[in-house]
């Protein structure tokens, strides 16, 4: 749960805001709306949240409105939790919250009975979704590839394929956090070259989920960690330890484990964590756009050539930012919203990914043809196969219950309106 609501739910705000969506007869709030971009990695500074125009604020608004109708469902179905699972998920997440709520006092209560409802409301709706999938899976076909390249037209519409390109410009960090991280990784890394070790260091210092593992990552491969992370970890020889790193997410120090023959490599790492801030945003975003300008002007830089000089996504910047044909829809959402609005061989202005934290420009190629599914692994397959399954599942439900309960919208648009 974000400070942000949690702030609102300890001031008493929460009864008496802002209702922007009822769901049959269940309201939906402006801070659950804020609430889930901010779960989603959406900076809650500035005045932007506020704006329910903003398209980022519609599709949160939208997530929650389906959500809400799975929920509906799951009731009338016999799918709700009951008080004692509902319990359990309350107790996990007042686990991390001790800090914030003195045991027994009036606003612990209080914000655990609201957290009865969101977490069973959203387990009600999991489980719901969840069982209607597996009817579906249970025939899913023994060879994926012939499932996904006999349903086609499904594929183009869940998956969309595209040929394209990007220039991925990480929004970083910055500030006096900035710095004082860089400066405390300078020091565990001088500790470590003198005979500290990495593994007591990590779970002492690293504010990652693998300090557990003494900062241990595991095995991973070009195009599954954050570009400017791989960028640095494929740099180094095995043993090594880098020099602090910045990402979207702070500041690390990364250590080479292992390489391996076929190309991945074994890490760990120790992370402070430094948030970025709109400030950061708006920076990357008014590079980008010097940078869109310049590509579309008669005298500026190609889109590949631009690739090759701004793009910090090792996998592709040596190609001119061309990343082939890729499952859009299941790779990035965001992007394919982008894609659907360029006409082919046209490149985009400045795309926000704050899931991916990054700013990216984007170009389609006009051969997007089908994917190559032999490419693809066997386990691979099957997992694009049930996000197929899952998203139409999904869409089929969701349009039926739009059918069946009334949905109202009590936003600040041009356009306000009742489904």
């Amino acid at each position: 749960m974000t400070v942000l609501v949690l702030a609102s739910l300890i001031a008493g705000m929460i009864p008496v805001e802002k209702v922007v969506a009822v769901v049959g007869d269940g309201p939906i709030l402006h801070s659950e709306v804020e609430e889930l971009l901010s779960e989603s990695g959406f900076p809650i500074t500035g005045d932007y949240l506020v704006d329910s125009r903003t398209p980022e604020y519609l599709d949160a608004l939208e997530q929650l409105v389906e959500e809400q109708l799975l929920v509906h469902a799951a009731i009338d179905a016999g799918y709700y939790p009951t008080d004692a699972e509902i319990q359990v998920l309350v107790d996990e997440e007042m686990a991390n919250l001790l800090d914030q709520f003195p045991t027994g006092s009036d606003t612990a209560r209080e914000y655990r009975d609201y957290l009865s409802v969101i977490l069973g409301n959203r387990m009600a709706a999991q489980t719901l979704l969840g069982s209607r999938v597996q009817v579906v899976l249970r025939d899913m076909p023994v060879n994926p590839e012939t499932f996904l390249i006999s349903n086609a037209e499904l594929v183009e519409d869940i998956v969309m394929p595209k040929h394209i390109g990007w220039i991925y410009m990480p929004v970083l960090p910055s500030g006096d956090d900035l710095d004082q991280a860089v400066d405390e990784m300078m020091q565990l890394r001088d500790r470590i070259i003198n005979g500290g070790s990495f593994e007591e260091l990590a779970i002492q210092w690293s504010d990652d989920g693998s300090a557990v593992n003494g900062g241990a990552l595991g095995v991973f491969g070009p195009g599954e960690m954050t570009p400017a992370f791989e960028d640095a970890a494929f740099s180094l020889e095995s043993g090594e330890i880098s020099l602090p790193v910045i990402t979207p997410f702070g500041v690390h120090i990364i250590r080479i484990d292992r390489i391996h023959d076929d190309g991945t490599i074994e890490a760990s790492h120790i992370l402070r964590i430094v948030s970025v801030d709109q400030m950061d945003i708006d920076t990357a975003m008014v590079a980008a756009n010097a940078l869109h300008d310049s590509i579309l002007s008669n005298t500026g830089v190609t889109f590949e050539q631009a690739a090759k000089l701004y793009s910090l996504d090792r996998t592709s910047s040596e190609a001119g930012g061309d990343l082939g044909t890729v499952p859009l829809k299941l790779w990035l959402p965001a992007l394919a919203e982008a894609a659907l609005l360029l006409e082919e061989g046209s490149v985009s202005e400045p795309v926000f990914l704050y899931d991916a934290g990054a700013v990216v420009l984007l170009k389609i190629y006009d051969d997007a043809g089908g994917i190559d599914w032999s490419t693809y692994t066997d386990d691979e397959l099957s997992g694009i196969v049930q996000q197929v399954i899952y998203h139409d599942t999904y869409t089929t439900i969701i349009d039926s219950l739009r059918k069946e309960i009334s949905v109202i919208y009590y936003l600040n648009t041009d356009d306000d309106s009742a489904n």
